[in-house]
Parts: structure tokens; sequence; C-alpha cells
């Protein structure tokens, strides 16, 4: 089982591809806070990126993804002036896509901006572990080889705009975006989180095995078994990686994983606590309530509302 793949299928991602940004200096554009995880791909030129009180300078072939909610401001040079974004997209009535024309004339540069939305919170778990801001640079040797062709399939289909370039340029963004994922991983080897567990070659197994079969009985031994280690080195080496005891993750996976059924699916309640582990709904009810600070019931009910 593609643990990865199975989780952001969950989460029902959509990206949009925002636009082909092609900027002259000096030129600034100012985000008070995205709604969705946002990104940013360099095709050429350079660009100072402003996240709180840092500057994280990016080069052609670079790319860059920022948390959800988070303030930042991408620019030219970091004395230019940041204009709000409404005012970059003003030109197209305000909507997204195609090419955006912005700045003063000068030295161009060149970005693929958009964003991704998920629709389930499967992701939570996952997103929860990552940094505010993923940085993906172009001359890393281990990414270049796909970054470059992406980024310029990307903007190839940006610049002709064809029939259905919205579709495939949203496929190429979620190609972006898991492979952003994995260069986290290979770059950042010592840090605890979701992705550090996927790749981990012994907590990895018992990882995947509860994503797998959130349903079974399992123990922190039965857990060590699937892992070829002793109980107490599982334990200790799972709470070392994912900084969480492994009943309590598979709590929480439980948990997201009704979550989802219920917005998904038509099933009872009681099917839905039986396929993630619980003997009986009230028991369910419970840990859910706890968890996510609403009934199933009550949670259904908001997102068919919804």
């Amino acid at each position: 089982m593609d643990v990865l793949t199975e989780v952001i299928r969950a989460g029902r991602p959509r990206t949009l591809v925002q636009g082909r940004l092609e900027l002259t200096a000096p030129w600034g554009v100012r985000v008070d806070g995205a709604r969705n995880l946002a990104f940013y791909a360099v095709v050429r030129g350079a660009v100072v990126l402003g996240v709180r009180d840092a500057r994280i300078q990016l080069g052609a072939g670079d790319l860059v993804f920022l948390r959800k909610g988070l303030a930042h401001t991408i620019k030219d040079h970091v004395r230019s002036r940041a204009s709000p974004v409404a005012q970059v997209y003003a030109q197209r009535g305000g909507r997204c896509g195609g090419i955006v024309q912005f700045g003063g004339g000068g030295a161009p540069t060149t970005l693929i901006s958009g964003a991704i939305a998920f629709d389930s919170n499967a992701l939570d778990l996952l997103v929860a572990c990552l940094p505010e801001v993923i940085h993906v640079p172009g001359d890393a040797r281990a990414v270049v080889h796909w970054l470059d062709s992406t980024l310029y399939l990307l903007a190839t289909e940006m610049d002709g705009q064809e029939p259905g370039y919205e579709l495939v340029a949203s496929r190429l963004a979620d190609v972006l975006f898991v492979h952003a994922l994995r260069s986290h991983v290979k770059r950042n080897p010592c840090e605890v989180g979701w992705m550090t567990a996927i790749s981990d070659a012994q907590v990895g197994v018992a990882f995947q095995r509860m994503h797998a079969r959130p349903g079974e009985p399992w123990t922190v031994a039965s857990l060590a078994r699937e892992a070829g280690m002793s109980r107490a080195a599982f334990a200790a080496r799972f709470k070392a990686v994912l900084g969480i005891a492994p009943l309590a993750y598979l709590t929480k996976w439980r948990i997201h994983h009704a979550s989802d059924l219920l917005g998904s699916s038509a099933r009872t309640i009681g099917d839905i606590a039986g396929e993630v582990g619980y003997e009986t709904e009230s028991a369910f009810t419970k840990v859910f309530k706890r968890h996510l600070g609403e009934t199933p019931g009550a949670y259904r009910r908001r997102l068919r509302g919804a």
C-alpha cells in the first residue's frame, strides 16, 4: 500500500493554477493570508520571498509551498513596494488563471502561482507535521531532472492556453506537490513527522499496516511484530519518528478515516464505527467527540449542510 497516495487521494485535493505571472522590475505582491496551501514555481528571474521576519532568495527552477493562511510577500528586491494581490489580478477582473502581467517594465521574472485545497481533513495529520515553508531549490541534484521538465511543461501549458490547459496545469501542479514532499524528507532526514515515518525502514512497515487496516485490534506488540522489532524498541522508535505514541496515533488515524467516510458515504455510523475498529457505536461516538468536539451524526449533518 502506498500510504502517501492513499492519504492524498482521501484528502480529495483540488489544485488551482492561479496564473503565469509575467513580472517586470520593480514589482511586489502581498498576500495577507492564503485560504489554501499556496505554491510558487520560479521559471526565470529572481524572487525575494518574505515570511514573517525571514527573507528567502528564490531563483529560476526553485519551487516553494506555503502553509495555508500564511501571510507573505514576493518581490524582485527587498526594497520594492508590495501591492495587494487583488491589484495584480485586477486586469483580469479579479479572476485567476491565464497570463498576468504586472510591474514597472524592468528586468523580467516569470512565476507560476497556484493553490491546493483539500475537501477532506484526511491530510491534517500530514500538513500539521510540515514546516510553514517547503523550499525545493532548482539546483538540488536529486530534483533537477524532474523539476526542470515539469516546470517547462507547466509554463508551456499556461503560455499556449489550448483547450483543457487548466486541467493539464493542475495535474502537473499535483506532481510538483508530491515531489516537494519527497524532496523535503530527503533533505531533512532527522525531522520528526509524518513523511519521515513513511520512509523509515522499520516504523514505516507498521505505519502502512495501520493505514491499510485501521479496524484491526492493533496493540503495540502486534505492530512491533509487523516492524520486526521488540515491543519496547518499536514504541521508542515510533515516538522518536512521529512525536506521538503508536496507539495514540492509531486513534487519530481512525478518527480521520471515519470522518472521511462520514462525509463521502451513506453508510451508517455503526458500520463506520466497526470499520475503524470500535465494537460499539457508543464507544466510537465518545472517542470521536473527544477528538473533533462533536458527535459523528452532528459532523455528518454539518458537512451535508455545507
